[in-house]
């Protein structure tokens, strides 16, 4: 089921048309972009009481909406599903990892979002636990097994594509809870959805996320290459790149319970 939230505001959707009024609305109404997110991956993007909620959703909104002048409606769906629609068509983009596969159907911003820095994740009792976190780059887990998800398109490239023995599961939360239960050896998680999900699958006790970083995702804003909205990224972006020192940027990490000192 897909959870939806309209920011068609009137006033904001005109509002970067030079002396635009009531009487302009039906010549110069600009459609609202479209954005799509995965529906289970806190504090980034989930819902809460039947409302969406979210990191990267909370900013995507108040840019387009304030900076860009264009009403926003979000809708979160399985991962792999919202790709599927911005694929199609059928949605104008979503905000995740710029991948080759991803930049054959959307024009990808370079200006991150969201940093998030990727870690190994083992059970505590792992016998090899030791070894893994002396990792000093992916290549040195090769001879492990990984637990992934499915959706990831990191994954499949770094890890399915290159030869690593990968399981995918069914959703994020999924994969955490085989790794406690015994499946593959490792994980690879963030420091935002990886450690949120420790915390309130109460898992911290069975899991442990290593020292090692594997790589750092950077969540950018991918609009399709069919969409009407395509040309707003570089507005999306030069605006993003205001907010990001700004008060109110660290105010939307702090609701989510991030640290602004973290240079996310």
């Amino acid at each position: 089921m897909k959870h939806l939230r309209l920011g068609c505001l009137l006033a904001a959707t005109l509002a970067w048309l030079p002396g635009a009024g009531p009487g302009d609305v039906l010549a110069h109404e600009v459609p609202p972009v479209r954005l799509v997110f995965a529906d289970k991956l806190p504090p980034l993007s989930f819902v809460e009481d039947g409302l969406t909620r979210g990191i990267l959703i909370d900013i995507a909104s108040d840019i387009f909406i304030k900076d860009v002048g264009v009403a926003v409606e979000i809708e979160l769906y399985p991962w792999e599903r919202a790709q599927q629609l911005v694929r199609q068509g059928e949605a104008d983009g979503f905000i995740t990892i710029s991948t080759p596969a991803r930049r054959e159907y959307a024009d990808c911003g370079v200006l991150p979002v969201l940093r998030a820095p990727l870690h190994p994740l083992v059970r505590r009792d792992h016998p090899a636990r030791r070894q893994m976190e002396l990792a000093g780059s992916l290549a040195e887990l090769g001879g492990f097994s990984f637990v992934s998800y499915r959706g990831n398109g990191w994954a499949k490239e770094n890890l399915l594509e290159p030869g690593f023995d990968v399981y995918f599961a069914a959703d994020y939360v999924a994969h955490l809870k085989g790794l406690a239960q015994g499946r593959g050896d490792l994980a690879l998680v963030t420091t935002t959805s990886g450690a949120y999900y420790l915390r309130e699958l109460g898992l911290a006790e069975a899991l442990v996320m290593l020292p090692p970083v594997i790589d750092t995702f950077e969540y950018v804003l991918c609009l399709g290459k069919a969409s009407p909205h395509r040309d707003r990224l570089a507005d999306f972006e030069a605006a993003l790149g205001r907010k990001r020192s700004g008060n109110d940027y660290f105010a939307v990490l702090e609701a989510y319970g991030l640290t602004p000192s973290t240079p996310y």
